[in-house]
């Protein structure tokens, strides 16, 4: 889908020569035409894109779109230089910066940035200045940048292979290393259980028992962790789905908001991570070792993709 545009020539009209008799005075008009069009973006389109080095406010993107200017004079198609023009946006919040003055082909450009999404118009503002205005429609963006594509998970029951043992909370028993191991719900903070539901950890005191690596294997105290049944994996701004949910730097994608990733499709920014920063999007996967390796078998994992930025 491409922003919805419309290109509309400007007229600025410049009276040039007087020529009186006695009962008559002649203005002899010269017309300059400016044609306002929407410049293509390094995407191939004419959407907004987003630059790399703006930030989320108050859970908006930076829209930027560039336009072209061009000055023709009317009456004998030569294009005009050196010749100022201004425009102006119907909303305050709009940033339109323009070259000063046209150059020797006639031509100005113009920089038209906002947080704002929706319709705006842009017409030309200057004496004998008449113009229909261009319409645009802020929505959709690209991200200037790529962004680096990883995937996370959480644990299934049915890869686990403990005894079934009783955890504090909980209405039936679960395998061992499910519960109280370090690959388990302790460390991922919710698992799916044999039977379809969620278990997340509600509490867990104790800390963790180190193997002879040093490296965390089981809870060290399993009494003192307790347990309750959820009814999905919760992220920062509410339940995760699979194949639908990414975790997302809440500084470069909007909290809830919707990309189209290159060779992945749509989702939705409904989480956040510690380790996720910058231009950097973590898909959620779902549950089990099995999702897992079907990413890492897909080859998206580790690479850069374009984003189209969808709306919040």
């Amino acid at each position: 889908m491409t922003a919805a545009i419309e290109t509309t020539p400007l007229f600025i009209a410049t009276a040039t020569t007087n020529t009186r008799t006695d009962s008559l005075v002649q203005v002899q008009v010269e017309d300059i035409v400016c044609a306002l069009t929407v410049e293509t973006n390094a995407f191939g389109d004419n959407l907004p894109v987003i630059p790399t080095a703006s930030r989320i406010e108050d859970n908006q993107v930076l829209y930027q779109i560039k336009l072209k200017a061009l000055l023709v004079n009317h009456a004998d198609g030569r294009t005009v230089e050196n010749h100022a023009l201004r425009i102006k946006s119907n909303r305050t919040s709009d940033t339109l910066r323009l070259e000063r003055v046209s150059d020797q082909d006639g031509h100005l450009t113009i920089t038209v940035e906002s947080r704002l999404p929706g319709a705006l118009e842009l017409v030309a503002e200057a004496e004998g200045v008449t113009s229909a205005p261009l319409k645009l429609n802020f929505k959709e963006a690209w991200y200037q940048s790529t962004f680096l594509m990883t995937g996370y998970n959480v644990c299934s029951e049915s890869d686990f292979s403990g005894p079934l043992v009783d955890g504090a909370g909980l209405d039936e028993k679960h395998k061992e290393d499910f519960l109280f191991g370090a690959s388990g719900v302790p460390m991922q903070g919710t698992g799916r259980e044999a039977g379809g539901r969620y278990v997340r950890l509600q509490s867990m005191q104790g800390g963790w028992h180190h193997n002879p690596r040093g490296n965390r294997d089981r809870v060290n105290e399993p009494a003192h962790v307790s347990f309750r049944y959820a009814d999905g994996v919760v992220g920062a701004y509410g339940n995760v789905t699979e194949n639908h949910s990414i975790a997302v730097d809440p500084h470069v994608i909007p909290r809830r908001g919707r990309v189209h990733i290159d060779g992945i499709g749509n989702r939705t920014a409904d989480d956040t991570g510690s380790a996720i920063r910058n231009y950097h999007i973590d898909n959620f996967l779902g549950a089990g070792q099995a999702v897992v390796t079907s990413w890492l078998a897909s080859g998206l994992n580790g690479t850069q993709r374009r984003v189209k930025y969808l709306g919040a």
